[in-house]
C-alpha cells in the first residue's frame, strides 16, 4: 500500500459499510476516482472473508447501521485475525452514533452534513499516512464486542 502526495492512493483497498445503496455507491465511485480499490458491503455478508480476501487499508463504516451488526463488524475488524487491522473511519450523524464509534474504536470519525464528502480520500490518505509513520495506533474499544 503506497500513498503519493496530492492523496491518491495505489494499491490500498477500502472497504465501505454503509446500508444506502446511493450512498455506497458515491463513496465508492469517490475512492476509485482517487485512485483506491473500493469495495462496498453490509454486515450480513462474511466480514472475515472479506477482510482476508481485501486486505483493507482502510474501513469506511456507516454507523447508523444497526448496533448489534456495527459491533459485530467492528469485533471482526479490531480482531484483525488473517489481515492487518485497517484504519477505520466512521461516518456519524448524531451525537450517539459519535459516542459508540468512539467506544467500538474507531480511528477517526467523519460528520456528515459538516465535512465535505470530497475530502475523505485525503483525510484516509492523511490517517493512512499517520498509521505508516507509527503516530496512529490502531484503538482499543471501550466496550466488549
Amino acid at each position: 500500500m503506497a500513498s503519493v502526495p496530492d492523496g491518491h492512493a495505489t494499491d490500498a483497498a477500502v472497504l465501505i459499510f454503509e446500508n444506502d445503496p446511493r450512498q455506497a455507491i458515491t463513496y465508492r465511485e469517490l475512492f476509485t476516482d482517487a485512485g483506491y480499490a473500493a469495495q462496498t458491503a453490509l454486515p450480513s455478508e462474511d466480514v472475515q472473508q472479506l477482510g482476508q480476501t481485501l486486505r483493507p487499508a482502510a474501513v469506511l463504516f456507516d454507523m447508523a447501521i444497526w448496533e448489534a451488526d456495527t459491533a459485530y463488524v467492528y469485533g471482526i475488524l479490531n480482531s484483525a485475525l488473517g489481515f492487518e487491522r485497517p484504519v477505520i473511519l466512521a461516518l456519524c450523524t448524531l451525537p450517539h452514533q459519535v459516542r459508540r464509534a468512539k467506544r467500538f474504536g474507531a480511528d477517526s470519525i467523519w460528520i456528515r452534513g459538516v465535512d465535505d464528502a470530497a475530502a475523505l480520500p485525503q483525510l484516509i490518505a492523511d490517517l493512512l499516512e499517520q498509521r505508516r509513520e507509527g503516530k496512529l495506533k490502531p484503538k482499543t474499544p471501550a466496550t466488549p464486542l
